[in-house]
């Protein structure tokens, strides 16, 4: 047996002269320091040339051009934002309206840029034709006021379209955005491949509508003319109030909801092929808890 005591590590101490010694850093390290820093910092200056870049500004152009007669005929195209187009009784004159907008590296620069949005205006005798494209990053919002008796169309690109008080013929064409008429008393031709479509308080014995809508539903109420077309590729149509006339609506994809009294339908012929045609008692004359929904699969 080995009686020998056994021994314990031993821990060495650093030398006295390394303790208290700053820490020296490698060139290697402070060279990758920099480098970071440095595209820290081209990366925060193009963060703020992007932002800068983002900041929106408007100018509006306005002017009234007159002695456009009881009936005139206004053409307006524009590339992106919202048209709105008002009949207003006793006028002889359109009036026009464009907020212009567009982008900049900064508000003073936004602003001039929007001012350069061009408002491109062309005359032949009762014909006004006014357009405006001012290329990416920029667009006009139109409020337009007209004669009563005036037509209009309305082509846009991207951006709601309303249009109010008119009896002449009305034709919109809107690539992306909603369609909204509300009393008229002419001719009604939309097509909206993206957006939905609300027609009301359409008053015309001799005119008629004709509506083509991609995917987007449809809105009809109060509707008195001579013939309703109407074909939607994917969506909702739904009736109500009073509908006085004949026609056709047809849906590919979608419900079709007709709130109107029998005797309303008696000419309309309803369809889609992939939905359901629902007929439903006009508000408010269910008989009591009855709604007498009727469903009729196509």
């Amino acid at each position: 047996m080995d009686f020998r005591e056994e021994e314990e590590p031993r821990h060495e101490e650093a030398p006295a002269r390394d303790r208290g010694r700053p820490y020296r850093t490698s060139p290697l390290l402070l060279l990758l320091a920099v480098l970071i820093l440095a595209l820290l910092a081209v990366a925060a200056l193009l963060l703020w040339r992007t932002f800068g870049e983002s900041i929106s500004g408007t100018s509006v152009a306005k002017d009234s051009i007159g002695s456009a007669g009881p009936r005139p005929h206004v053409r307006l195209t524009n590339a992106a934002g919202q048209v709105r187009v008002e009949g207003v009784e006793g006028s002889e004159s359109v009036e026009y309206e464009a907020t212009r907008y567009a982008m900049g590296s900064d508000p003073a620069s936004a602003k001039q840029q929007a001012s350069e949005v061009p408002v491109d205006i062309s005359r032949e005798d009762s014909k006004i034709t006014i357009e405006t494209d001012g290329g990416e990053d920029t667009g006009a919002d139109y409020a337009l006021r007209m004669p009563v008796g005036g037509t209009v169309e309305v082509e846009s690109e991207a951006g709601d379209v309303e249009v109010s008080g008119l009896t002449g013929n009305i034709k919109v064409t809107a690539e992306a955005g909603d369609v909204t008429i509300d009393d008229v008393g002419g001719g009604i031709d939309v097509s909206a491949p993206q957006g939905d479509v609300t027609i009301v308080n359409v008053n015309t014995d001799t005119g008629g509508a004709e509506l083509e809508v991609g995917s987007g539903d449809v809105f009809l109420e109060d509707l008195i003319l001579g013939t309703l077309e109407a074909g939607v590729e994917a969506g909702t149509v739904t009736l109500s109030g009073r509908f006085s006339g004949d026609g056709r609506v047809s849906v590919e994809t979608g419900d079709i909801i007709a709130r109107l009294p029998a005797e309303d339908t008696r000419d309309l012929t309803l369809q889609t092929r992939v939905g359901r045609v629902l007929r439903e008692p006009p508000a408010g004359n269910a008989k009591g808890n009855d709604s007498e929904k009727q469903k009729q699969e196509q």
